[in-house]
């Protein structure tokens, strides 16, 4: 069959899709998302993304948009097709040959015998044979994909867990995705983007401009998808099942202005609508009730309302904003802490490396009691003495961590990649010293004890305490977790600013590997996963330290300080039934202890 331009009523591709799915019988009319998801298609900037529910149909329309441009000019364009694996690329491919075979209007793109005819590769019936087919299909971490010229690229469903699930991975596929802008022919001369297009030229003339359009669901606030919109000011949209919250931050903030002009539009008119399914002729109430009734909740807020940072939040279980920051000199800590979220606990001065609205550290709501450190002071400097010298990607790593009333107080962390020389061990000692710690901690794992045979000396000389090796076996990054993220998200952590301050600092030093082997970076993205981190040190050091308190993690601040009061109050019985009344001298004196609020040390207390 012989190439003749498309009827003219089917020129704009919405049309076009409603005429195929009738063709092949699978419905009468697109749903009115899908028909939002064609226009944007068609309409869209040249480098666009867009993420639908699972089930929407976006492979569907991306074979369908990938026919239509065959269709109206099949003679110069070139369509490349990646998915995560060839084999889901090739499914695409499946598609388009079956509607090829199947639909009148298509049958003139049936490949020649002297052409390709594989799903690998293809090519339609006019298109005169060269090196590149007319429709390839290629897995995106295929060798393959280097070299490969094209006029549209249609990247599918590209990012998974497994292809993004550590920090390496993650970079790997940005660096397959970097091919593509290099695989999309140049413009040719003369062509304008915005000027009609007449689609009876074909093979006269370029008809329509080069494009990426990438399809897909974002697995992580740090998803590839999201980065190609920060990074490379890709256009992106969101068509979730359920119509979002408009005054629930949480459900409409994720979008950050992206939400399908259509949702938007509607839920803003009618809020009652919140929570109501935005294509209820594919996917009702019931049908999203039972499938989300079989799912997480983090594959829900994932796969059907792509809300990255829900979906974040799930899987990462450490938020930077639950921890509480606050000036500590070690000279005196606080009796109880209460951490509060509201705007003006808010630390706005210090930059938060955490992900999604994960941006901002709390200073304390309350703090109640100031208690010189001299009087019950518990400190331990924990050392993760991993690092040998020279190496990249290990370094030695310390922190000093005190605990009063169940709570911990972080007052200084840092790491080295020198190894543990005479230097380092000299400065561990210090540190020990300014602090006035009660205890160091040393993970015995690698040295199996000549690191604290080494550090002893130094200890001796500068500040003689017990140093004791602990030996852990479990997994690192479930350890890990298991240790800090139940403290954490009960707000029993405290932080110093300084400690935050010089956290920052180290990676803004650091020009080959930023912020990836900061504490706060590590502590907002680890996740039980092997591998989760490429620098864990310094947080796997934070956590050897907090264990060696466990046992004080299960107190409650307000008993101890109900005890405490209870101690001060039998002192003054006492005082009053001493016969000798030299108790009630002493009562008289001020030589009972009191709760009061005096300021310790050089911090200004509250």
């Amino acid at each position: 069959m012989s190439w003749s331009p498309l009827p003219e009523g089917l020129w704009p591709f919405p049309h076009f899709l409603c005429y195929l799915l009738r063709e092949l019988g699978l419905a009468d009319t697109p749903t009115l998302r899908q028909l939002s998801v064609a226009q944007w298609l068609e309409s869209g900037p040249d480098r666009c993304i867009t993420t639908a529910y699972r089930g929407l149909g976006k492979s569907f329309e991306s074979g369908a948009y990938a026919l239509w441009r065959l269709r109206h000019d099949p003679f110069t364009e070139k369509i490349l097709i990646p998915a995560a694996t060839a084999e889901k690329a090739e499914e695409v491919a499946t598609f388009m040959a079956r509607c090829i075979r199947d639909v009148d209007i298509l049958r003139c793109l049936e490949p020649r015998p002297d052409g390709r005819s594989s799903f690998k590769a293809f090519d339609v019936g006019p298109a005169v044979i060269d090196q590149s087919p007319s429709v390839r299909t290629v897995g995106i971490l295929s060798p393959s994909l280097t070299g490969k010229r094209c006029t549209l690229a249609l990247p599918d469903d590209i990012e998974t867990l497994n292809n993004s699930i550590t920090p390496l991975k993650q970079e790997r596929l940005a660096q397959a995705v970097t091919e593509l802008e290099a695989i999309i022919k140049p413009d040719d001369p003369g062509f304008d983007a915005s000027a009609p297009r007449d689609y009876t030229m074909g093979g006269v003339q370029q008809i329509f401009p080069r494009q990426i359009r990438y399809l897909g669901t974002p697995h992580l606030e740090s998803s590839l998808y999201l980065r190609l919109v920060r990074e490379r000011n890709y256009s992106i949209r969101f068509w979730p099942a359920r119509f979002p919250n408009p005054s629930d931050s949480d459900e409409w903030d994720c979008y950050e202005e992206h939400l399908a002009p259509d949702i938007k539009e509607a839920v803003e008119k009618n809020p009652e609508i919140a929570g109501e399914p935005t294509d209820p002729e594919r996917f009702g109430h019931e049908e999203l009730l039972k499938r989300e009734t079989r799912m997480t909740r983090a594959s829900v807020q994932l796969q059907f309302q792509l809300n990255c940072r829900l979906s974040t939040l799930d899987r990462y279980p450490i938020r930077l904003g639950d921890l509480i920051v606050m000036d500590l000199d070690g000279k005196a800590l606080p009796e109880t802490v209460v951490w509060g979220s509201a705007p003006e606990q808010r630390v706005q001065d210090l930059i938060c490396v955490g992900m999604g609205a994960d941006r901002y550290y709390h200073a304390p709501m309350n703090i109640d009691g100031w208690i010189p450190s001299k009087d019950t002071w518990r400190c331990v400097l924990a050392i993760d003495p991993a690092g040998r010298g020279g190496s990249k990607s290990d370094e030695l790593a310390w922190s000093v961590i005190a605990e009063l009333n169940g709570n911990f107080f972080l007052l200084e962390s840092g790491g080295t990649t020198q190894g543990y020389g005479k230097d380092v061990l000299e400065m561990l000692a210090k540190i020990a010293k300014k602090w006035n710690v009660t205890q160091v901690v040393s993970e015995s794992n690698m040295g199996d004890g000549m690191f604290t045979a080494l550090l002893q000396p130094a200890m001796l000389r500068h500040h003689p305490v017990a140093i004791e090796e602990v030996r852990v076996s479990i997994q690192k990054e479930r350890r890990i977790v298991d240790t800090l993220a139940p403290l954490i998200q009960q707000h029993r952590l405290i932080v110093g600013r300084s400690v935050i301050k010089s956290d920052y600092a180290s990676g803004e030093r650091d020009p080959e590997n930023g912020h990836q082997r900061s504490l706060m970076y590590g502590m907002s993205r680890i996740t039980t996963d092997r591998g989760s981190l490429l620098w864990d040190d310094k947080i796997d050091c934070l956590s050897l330290g907090v264990k060696f308190f466990v046992d004080a993690a299960a107190q409650d601040q307000q008993r101890r300080k109900f005890e405490r009061q209870e101690e001060i109050d039998d002192l003054i019985r006492e005082a009053w039934f001493d016969e000798t009344g030299a108790s009630i001298d002493d009562l008289a004196c001020g030589f009972i202890p009191k709760n009061n609020h005096k300021a310790y040390g050089g911090v200004a207390r509250a």
